[in-house]
């Protein structure tokens, strides 16, 4: 067989018929050709990406290939075999973060917004030198604070306010470094939300300061304890925060039960005024017909009494409100300066974790049926004062 690469696009002899045959039965739109087929690089299939990468002499052209893959569980890749399409690995929890990285880094060449799973080219890719060489590349650029690159070379800055370390890749003479275990515990590695933007910048300042980025098990090594005393200082700060917490949760609990003691004293109160008025009337009332007196008689003297025994009411009631709007204003306040803390990362299916902890300050259900039941009755009462 006789494959030969121009471009991205992989020219098949008759000879091939094998895979000719099976590109087609996966209707792979093939190009007709004076010898065979023309095979243009395809979105969601791998196919004899190593040999491509092998006899390729354009790295721009690479990453433009590769950039434009389809990283999602829908792609498949042509086995080593070559008889059969399978399925690549759902492993690509990497590539926006990788993205992300890359963006916000300066890149000086062809290509910029490099959209790659760095996790399933690596678990793709095969051994061969110049496979492993283009992982490090690609590697390199989030790396580094500053890359360029053109077909045959990429330069590779490390900057910090400082110091800087340069490190240049030839791509048809450099020997691969193997990377890989670096990015994979900056990236797949997550201990919190965002954890990969503190371990890269640890991976930088540490390749800075070894000007040196070969001797990947000792970077690594430093990484980690640099990352472990790093972690260790969060750790005190976040107990701190947590023990604020608390204070803070209790601050709001008994601010709450105050108010809600406020709001039986005061009510218990008027309540108990409320009993000494009819305690006079009754003593004093000579007639029998007491409970028709007080529930059904007339005159504008009672319907003024009853209103304003019901403006007091509602006053009552109105302070124990407007107490609980400022308890919550004080609750999204500590919700706003906690909400952001590691313990409290929200989900977009969930409900935030701080709500779960610490309940929003409300108007508490039975006294407000209770109030609602006894102004009820006392407007009934005040409308019977008139005769309509």
């Amino acid at each position: 067989m006789n494959r030969r690469w121009k471009g991205t696009s992989l020219k098949l002899d008759d000879s091939d018929y094998e895979l000719i045959d099976l590109l087609k039965q996966e209707n792979i739109s093939l190009r007709e050709d004076d010898n065979g087929y023309i095979l243009e690089n395809q979105e969601k299939y791998f196919i004899c990406e190593d040999d491509y990468i092998d006899k390729s002499t354009n790295l721009s052209q690479i990453i433009t290939k590769f950039a434009k893959k389809d990283y999602s569980k829908e792609s498949k890749v042509l086995c080593n075999e070559g008889n059969m399409f399978q399925n690549i690995q759902d492993i690509s929890s990497d590539l926006n973060k990788y993205l992300e990285v890359v963006r916000n880094n300066v890149i000086d060449g062809d290509v910029r917004e490099i959209r790659i799973s760095l996790n399933i080219l690596n678990s793709l890719l095969n051994d061969s030198r110049k496979s492993k060489l283009f992982i490090d590349i690609l590697i390199c650029f989030a790396l580094g604070t500053r890359v360029s690159y053109d077909a045959e070379s990429v330069v590779v800055e490390f900057i910090s306010d400082e110091d800087q370390f340069k490190q240049t890749i030839n791509v048809e003479e450099s020997d691969p470094i193997y990377l890989y275990p670096i990015y994979n515990w900056i990236f797949n590695d997550v201990e919190y939300k965002d954890s990969y933007k503190v371990k890269l910048q640890i991976a930088r300042q540490i390749i800075i300061k070894k000007k040196n980025i070969k001797n990947v098990e000792e970077l690594l090594l430093d990484c980690k304890l640099a990352y472990k005393r790093i972690i260790s200082k969060k750790t005190d700060e976040y107990f701190s925060q947590i023990n604020q917490l608390k204070d803070d949760f209790l601050m709001l609990s008994k601010n709450k039960n105050n108010a809600l003691r406020t709001l039986h004293v005061t009510f218990f109160a008027w309540l108990g005024y409320l009993g000494i008025e009819l305690f006079k009337i009754i003593v004093n009332y000579q007639k029998s017909n007491i409970l028709e007196y007080l529930f059904c008689s007339t005159g504008a003297k009672k319907g003024i009494v009853i209103i304003m025994f019901i403006i007091a009411l509602v006053f009552i009631f109105l302070a124990y409100v407007l107490e609980i709007k400022s308890l919550r204003e004080t609750y999204d306040v500590i919700k706003k300066i906690y909400e952001d803390k590691i313990l409290f990362e929200t989900d977009s299916e969930q409900e935030s974790k701080f709500k779960k902890i610490i309940s929003e300050p409300q108007v508490d259900k039975l006294q407000t049926l209770a109030f609602l039941v006894i102004l009820t009755a006392l407007l009934f009462r005040f409308f019977a004062t008139f005769p309509w």
